[in-house]
């Protein structure tokens, strides 16, 4: 009951803040590689209750029990403000990762795939607190996923679960704020509020895809839970995410 409480409360004051925000997750990527010369590509669109955006994902096995992934993802937001010429306070987003990992069979009946990936990423956050101030906040992040999935071996149904606990740091990259003391809006302040600490989150993925055995639908559900050190940070809670995956093998048929 608190969860739900603490869940209900922070999207209250998302959707009634006006401030900016300077993170976002981006979709868990579970790519559910079975064997040597397995792609996986991801395409799709979403966001939470504030941030919006279009992410982009591939996955490949070079040799067995390998496994590489590249992410990226643009995303987008305007908070409320009273007057939206004056003071948008928009954040516009881009973000690029990597990661090397593990995968293995469960079993041999092939249903199950245990994988596990570390990477790191980097991308920033382009702030517009009114028409001529903006600022770039740099981000750098690293993760490490587990993740498991299951494949009806009938019906082309995939199911994944993955944990993703990222670490993540924010610098400075351009400011050209000017704080306004009659409407009490320390911009400057709040911006360096923000930068200089190392943050950390759990964020697990819940994956369902279905479709033909190349082809396939997928919804995705990616929150993010603060671990440590992100409570004055202006974020995104949640990532959903709807999409198209290609399923593919480059091995030579013999």
């Amino acid at each position: 009951m608190k969860i739900i409480t603490t869940l209900i409360g922070c999207a209250t004051v998302m959707l009634c803040s006006c401030s900016p925000y300077y993170y976002s997750p981006n979709k868990g990527n579970v790519p559910n590689i079975r064997k040597r010369n397995d792609i996986r590509l991801d395409a799709g669109l979403g966001g939470g209750l504030v941030m919006r955006g279009a992410d982009m994902q591939l996955a490949y096995a070079p040799l067995n029990h390998v496994g590489v992934m590249v992410n990226g993802a643009l995303t987008s937001s305007i908070s409320s403000a009273e007057n939206s010429f004056i003071s948008r306070r928009e954040s516009r987003s881009k973000y690029l990762e990597a990661a090397l990992g593990y995968f293995t069979k469960l079993e041999e009946s092939n249903n199950w795939v245990f994988e596990v990936y570390a990477g790191a990423g980097k991308g920033d956050y382009k702030i517009f607190y009114t028409v001529d101030q903006t600022a770039r906040v740099n981000l750098e992040k690293y993760f490490i996923q587990p993740s498991l999935s299951f494949t009806h071996p009938n019906t082309n149904i995939e199911f994944s679960i993955g944990s993703r606990f990222s670490g993540v740091s924010h610098s400075l990259g351009y400011s050209n704020l000017i704080d306004n003391v009659d409407d009490g809006w320390y911009r400057s302040g709040n911006l360096m509020n923000n930068l200089d600490q190392f943050s950390a989150y759990w964020e697990p993925t819940f994956r369902f895809s279905g479709g033909g055995k190349n082809v396939k639908g997928y919804v995705s559900y990616t929150p993010s839970v603060a671990m440590f050190n992100a409570s004055g940070i202006d974020r995104e809670y949640v990532s959903i995410s709807l999409g198209v995956r290609l399923t593919m093998n480059t091995s030579r048929k013999k």
